[in-house]
């Protein structure tokens, strides 16, 4: 079985296991009917945690360095742009340290309250251009 990942136009993405693009086209669709697929390719690398709640629900986190760079890379390559340009300008947050390669996770969204609003505005606008970018 390959690792695929799916980016729907509406901007989300939809991470499958099957063996070939097509079944795992097939896969994203059981999710619902009127998913819209823009793009579909195979992922080297995916780790994710399930962690159980007292609710008895799971939360899902990505947790490998590598999937995460991978998935902004390439399908949200307008967030990345983003994030790097605000980075490059100000810094990582003073929550982080220097040395530590930052990438934008749990950790950054907790410190995302100490960013400049010209930070916020342009990862917002980021979000919504992702959103759109491949809705038609």
């Amino acid at each position: 079985m390959t690792i695929f990942v799916l980016r729907m136009r509406n901007g989300n993405c939809v991470v499958a296991s099957a063996e070939n693009e097509t079944a795992a086209r097939e896969r994203a669709r059981d999710i619902g009917k009127n998913i819209e697929i823009a793009s579909v390719r195979e992922l080297s690398s995916f780790v994710a945690q399930f962690t159980l709640t007292e609710e008895g629900d799971l939360i899902s986190t990505l947790l490998d360095r590598q999937t995460l760079s991978d998935l902004h890379s390439h399908e949200y390559p307008m967030l990345y742009a983003a994030r790097s340009h605000s980075y490059n300008d100000f810094g990582p947050s003073p929550t982080n340290a220097a040395s530590e390669p930052l990438l934008y996770d749990a950790g950054v969204r907790t410190n995302r309250r100490e960013w400049d609003m010209r930070d916020k505005s342009m990862i917002s606008y980021a979000v919504q251009q992702e959103r759109e970018r491949l809705a038609n």
